[in-house]
Order: C-alpha cells, then structure tokens, then sequence
C-alpha cells in the first residue's frame, strides 16, 4: 500500500503538467512568423515550467512539494475567471497530487529498492 502513496502523486503530476501542455499547443495554429509562435509558446509553457520545477521539488520533499501543489492548484480559482468547473478541471489535479504527496510523507515507507 505504501508503494502506490508513493507513486500516484509522481505519475498524476505528470499526467497532469502533460495535460496542462496540450493548452500551449494552440499557439501553432497561429499565421505568424515562426520566432513569434515559437514566442508565444513559451509564454504559454511558463506554468508547465513551474510546476515541473514544483514536481521536482516533491519528488523528494514531499511535504512541502504537497502544500506547493496544494497551492498551485487553487491559484485558478483565485486567478481566473472562467466558470468553477473549468478552473477545477485546470486545478483539481494538482490539488490532489498535494494531498497525495502529503499522504505519501505521512505513509512514511519508501518501496524497496531492487
């Protein structure tokens, strides 16, 4: 049991920064020159940066990558102003790899190393 603690919020962070990316793609849809596009998708991968960065953080401070995430997640329902659902779908995932960061901290046991 203490395995999958420790590896759901790992792999439901990324799934969830992957996701997140998809929304940068966007940018290629754009009639403009390549630096500009080019540009506008790294604006738009900002975020996904931090929260890589958040990620590695986590991965081996778990209690603080956690409220991080915790954190992270609420910013667009503070931020944005899109309907609830929308900002919970943008959000919802990284608050729930918080708070299964913060019970894999309190699991406490590490999978064993082969």
């Amino acid at each position: 049991m203490g395995a999958i603690f420790h590896y759901a919020p790992r792999v439901l962070g990324i799934v969830g920064i992957l996701f997140l990316s998809l929304f940068a793609l966007d940018v290629f849809s754009m009639s403009a020159p390549w630096h500009r596009i080019l540009l506008g998708f790294l604006i738009h991968m900002i975020p996904n940066f931090v929260l890589i960065g958040l990620l590695v953080l986590a991965w081996n401070h778990e209690r603080i990558g956690g409220a991080l995430f915790v954190a992270a997640g609420l910013m667009p329902l503070c931020l944005l102003s899109n309907p609830f659902w929308v900002n919970l779908m943008l959000g919802g995932p990284f608050i729930l790899t918080g708070l299964l960061f913060w019970l894999s901290s309190w699991w406490g046991q590490r999978p064993a190393r082969a």
